[in-house]
This record gives structure tokens, C-alpha cells and sequence, in this order.
């Protein structure tokens, strides 16, 4: 969500590794290295079952691979960097968090969805009227809209995608 809607994404040293830390200035970041700490080498880290007790940088991390994606993402379309953003949807309880952003020249849409459910979402989200063709950018959008105004998505638990529009028609 940081590198997709607006606002400036902060990422910490760690967080491409998986790094959760136990909180407070001490104990919120653990080196890259091995570490021979105790207090640190408990921490699991998100995205794989190892610990800080073995040196932990490596550009294969999922979470790594994740956040140099979207930030490839986020660089290509200045919709996504400076683009005015819409909420679409935004459900008080699990489930779908939708935005559009605009690029600011074309005005070009480009449609983010989020599902924070545990179970898979299936519908419709509002979108442009003119917004007809849709070109995934990450995740799963259909070609086309179902009728003016509204594309038909499904989310995976925990998923979700980003849809671009062609130019307004």
C-alpha cells in the first residue's frame, strides 16, 4: 500500500528482509549481519522461517523482491508518484480497499485494489465512466470493463491488483 497510493513510501532498513523487531528505538532494527544477540536472534522475520542469528540480506527475499517490483511500478507511472487519488471503496471491516489514481498529463486511471480479508473477494468496483480497457499492471484485471463505470475484480486473501485504463475516452 505505501509504494501504490499517495504519499511518500518509508521503508526501514530491514522491512525488505522481513525484519519485525521487538519495538523501541534498542530494539526496532537488527543488523544485516549474524547476529550473537539474544534478544534479536528470537525474532522471526516475515517471509521465510529464518532468524537474525544468521546474516540476513539476500535480493531473492520475497518481501524483497515485492518492494523492488512495485518501486519499478510506482517509477513507470506518475500516476502512481503524483496523481490525484479517489477512493473507490473502503469497507469498515476486512475486505476491499479500492483507490483510483490519475496520471496528472493524460489523466489516465489506474485502479488499486486490496483485498485485508483472509478469504478471496469477488465483485464490482466503481471507475471512470470512459475507463473501457484495462492492462494489468500487477495481480489479476479483466481486459474490459462490465458495463461503464464499474470493473468486475477477484481478490485473492491478502491480494490485490493494479489495473491501468487506457487514456480517457
Amino acid at each position: 500500500m505505501l509504494l501504490l497510493l499517495r504519499g511518500v513510501p518509508t521503508i526501514y532498513s530491514g522491512d525488505e528482509q522481513g525484519f519485525i523487531g521487538d519495538g523501541d528505538d534498542q530494539n526496532a532494527r537488527e543488523d544485516m549481519f549474524a547476529s550473537k544477540v539474544a534478544v534479536y536472534n528470537d525474532n522471526r522475520l516475515l517471509g521465510t522461517d529464518r532468524t537474525n542469528a544468521t546474516a540476513s540480506f539476500d535480493t531473492g527475499h520475497p518481501l524483497f523482491r515485492e518492494i523492488a517490483t512495485l518501486s519499478k511500478l510506482r517509477r513507470a507511472h506518475p500516476a502512481l508518484t503524483r496523481g490525484r487519488q479517489v477512493t473507490r471503496f473502503a469497507s469498515d471491516k476486512p475486505g476491499l480497499f479500492a483507490v483510483s489514481r490519475f496520471d496528472p498529463a493524460t489523466g489516465a486511471e489506474i485502479l488499486i485494489a486490496f483485498n485485508s480479508n483472509s478469504q478471496p473477494w469477488t465483485g464490482n468496483v466503481e471507475v471512470e465512466a470512459g475507463s473501457a480497457r484495462f492492462t494489468a499492471l500487477a495481480g489479476a484485471c479483466p481486459a474490459t470493463a462490465a458495463a461503464p463505470g464499474s470493473i468486475p475484480l477477484s481478490l485473492p486473501a491478502f491480494g490485490y491488483a493494479v489495473c491501468a485504463a487506457g487514456k480517457p475516452q
